[in-house]
């Protein structure tokens, strides 16, 4: 992909000995438990790479979805991650909590600052012109380190861009350059195992995949709506009733052979462990948590004899142990498959990552995106990558 990439910056920053402060625009929308620092250790390389070149840093992000009145509200500071911040980057990090309006550039004076939410801004959502100016008065340079807010046309990853040199992170280029595997110069036999609960959050993926991929295999709650389509009792199951034409859809039109569900494990309650059913027999006031083990023995067969592998969303209830079996069994194949050689696994989305626990290693790539990570996948334009190919930008 043509864009402005990190080794260009590089470039850059030795042929301008002027510029002394670049603006990193980081995803730090960490849980509330503070426990998966994985968005910190992407962009930990960028923030390394450069303070070596010896400029001071000034890293922005937002922090959860408070509303203008709850900028009071502590729940919603990033400074409630600085310490964890500092001790992934192993750097000191200084928290300005100061408004971007109530102070100037030349008051900012530390190596590595992290700015407060950019979410208490409005103009954030609305790619506001005036928050762009301002905020890119505190900068020299701008990179884009955080593909998993790229899809929004936001403030600090798209108009930013037009008030100074702006560059792809590493972990941007990273995201970029490992969901191409699945995009560009594919690999084939190519599978896609999209899961979820829902068809309606998928739509767009689901008709992109069925028309690149050889085979396309529907799991998760969203796999009954494909389902009750072709005309099965899924009794107590979730259906969304109102995309069934939909599903009926995507299946006329695929151009890859599609692969649902043949049996399950149902049960009266999630709480309450399963049974093994095949598709025509689930049993009444029963719902289908799972996939069943002839369904995990044909995903295994079809992945077996693929080359390249797109996986988003989980095939079940993978929270609950009395349904993660299909989850535990066919991430352990994967990742035995990748580990091989055989395979080039794609993983994204935050559900998948979950599903798939401390596998995440052992794949080809695993995107921390979510939204991004489908949009780029479905061929939209993400305004923030979009962005970064512009040649020009405004004084």
């Amino acid at each position: 992909m043509n864009i402005k990439r990190f080794c260009e910056f590089k470039n850059f920053i030795k042929e301008n000995q002027n510029v002394k402060r670049c603006i990193i625009r980081c995803d730090l929308n960490l849980p509330s438990d503070v426990e998966d620092l994985s968005r910190v250790y992407a962009v930990k390389d960028t923030i390394h790479q450069v303070a070596k070149l010896g400029l001071d840093i000034m890293i922005i992000s937002h922090y959860k979805r408070p509303k203008i009145d709850d900028i009071i509200n502590p729940k919603f500071s990033l400074k409630n991650i600085i310490e964890s911040v500092s001790n992934v980057l192993e750097m000191d990090v200084y928290f300005e909590k100061r408004s971007l309006f109530d102070i100037e550039p030349k008051d900012i004076n530390h190596r590595i600052t992290l700015m407060e939410n950019l979410r208490f801004y409005e103009g954030e959502t609305t790619d506001d012109e005036e928050l762009a100016k301002r905020l890119a008065m505190f900068g020299d340079v701008y990179i884009n380190d955080a593909f998993s807010v790229s899809h929004r046309k936001h403030t600090s990853v798209h108009a930013i861009t037009k008030h100074l040199p702006s560059f792809a992170g590493i972990s941007l280029e990273r995201e970029i350059d490992g969901i191409s595997n699945v995009t560009n110069d594919i690999k084939r036999p190519f599978t896609a195992i999209i899961g979820g609960s829902k068809v309606s959050s998928k739509i767009d993926v689901l008709k992109q995949i069925s028309q690149t991929s050889d085979n396309l295999i529907i799991a998760g709650a969203m796999a009954n709506t494909f389902l009750a389509s072709k005309g099965y009792d899924l009794k107590e199951s979730m259906v969304e009733a109102e995309y069934i034409e939909t599903a009926k859809e995507i299946m006329a039109n695929s151009k890859a052979k599609i692969i649902l569900p043949i049996d399950f494990l149902s049960s009266i309650s999630i709480e309450k462990d399963g049974t093994q059913c095949d598709l025509d027999s689930i049993p009444d006031g029963q719902a289908c948590f799972d996939i069943g083990s002839k369904s995990i023995d044909k995903i295994i067969e079809i992945l077996s004899h693929s080359k390249t592998l797109l996986w988003n969303g989980a095939l079940g209830a993978f929270e609950f142990s009395n349904f993660n079996t299909s989850s535990n069994i066919i991430t352990k194949h994967i990742a035995e498959l990748t580990e091989s050689g055989e395979l080039i696994s794609v993983i994204g989305g935050g559900e998948t990552i979950a599903s798939i626990g401390n596998y995440k290693k052992n794949m080809t790539f695993v995107s921390t995106a979510g939204g991004a990570f489908l949009e780029f996948v479905a061929g939209y334009k993400l305004p923030g990558i979009d962005a970064l190919k512009v040649k020009t930008f405004k004084n």
